[in-house]
């Protein structure tokens, strides 16, 4: 049986916690073709099919992370960016509230100070006709694996207990995301997507860092200088700033950049 006990906080009051799923975000997508209107956050203790971007594989050992996704209905095309943005601010400030810190690595991850990821994140627009009806998106969380001492841990991975040197209670920190997801959402919708970019301006882990976006038609390296009010990444490409849309992104040290090799 699920050990998550997760408590509903404003709109979220419909919280589905299940043992096993494929995927809580194509959960959620399923439901919100049928039914884009009603929010709705779903947790799984062990997902087979968890993504990433370009589907990479996600999966974690039961019970050892948080995988949640929230349908939120949405209806304004100029802030879909807004609702991602704000389940990002939400994970790091309950994250905060457990005693671990993490940033934001544009675009969709979380890391430590030392650039390890400990979690990420997947949206999708769900249209209702040409318009949209819904974003789900979801957020994987890696609480107590893997750790240090784990023999097949990733060296870019690291987890939450290893961060804040103690367990963290995982229902607490569920309930904190779903609860900061609502303080966000009502800050998205009172003050606007800039009050969000400016936010994850502050998290970014990014913003000043030589970085290399790889693309699937390029691969470009420069400084990022901004997050501007789309979402978008600003870098310095030669002194020239370019708006990056999509793409992976390598955190670099100088030594590792293309001009240093």
């Amino acid at each position: 049986m699920p050990t998550l006990d997760v408590h509903p906080s404003g709109r979220f009051e419909m919280i589905e916690i299940v043992e096993e799923t494929g995927s809580t975000n194509v959960d959620l997508v399923e439901r919100a073709r049928s039914d884009p209107a009603t929010p709705m956050v779903r947790f799984a203790e062990y997902q087979t099919a968890g993504r990433g971007r370009r589907d990479r594989t996600w999966v974690a050992p039961p019970a050892s992370g948080l995988a949640v996704s929230f349908l939120v209905p949405w209806t304004d095309p100029t802030n879909v960016p807004g609702v991602p943005m704000a389940l990002g601010l939400a994970a790091c400030a309950a994250i905060d509230a457990s005693g671990a810190a993490v940033r934001l690595k544009w675009p969709n991850d979380l890391v430590d100070a030392s650039d390890r990821k400990v979690g990420g994140m997947l949206s999708e627009v769900v249209l209702d006709g040409r318009r949209p009806g819904a974003v789900v998106c979801g957020l994987g969380l890696n609480v107590s694996w893997p750790t240090a001492v784990d023999d097949d841990a990733p060296p870019s991975a690291s987890c939450l207990d290893e961060i804040a040197g103690t367990p963290v209670d995982r229902s607490s920190l569920a309930t904190g995301v779903v609860a900061e997801m609502e303080q966000k959402l009502q800050q998205l919708t009172r003050l606007g997507q800039r009050n969000l970019v400016d936010q994850q301006r502050r998290r970014s882990a990014t913003i000043g860092r030589l970085v290399r976006i790889e693309s699937t038609s390029a691969v470009l390296e420069g400084v990022a200088t901004d997050i501007d009010e789309s979402g978008a990444l600003v870098v310095d490409i030669d002194g020239r700033q370019q708006r990056i849309d999509v793409g992976d992104v390598v955190h670099l040290r100088p030594r590792q950049s293309e001009s240093g090799r």
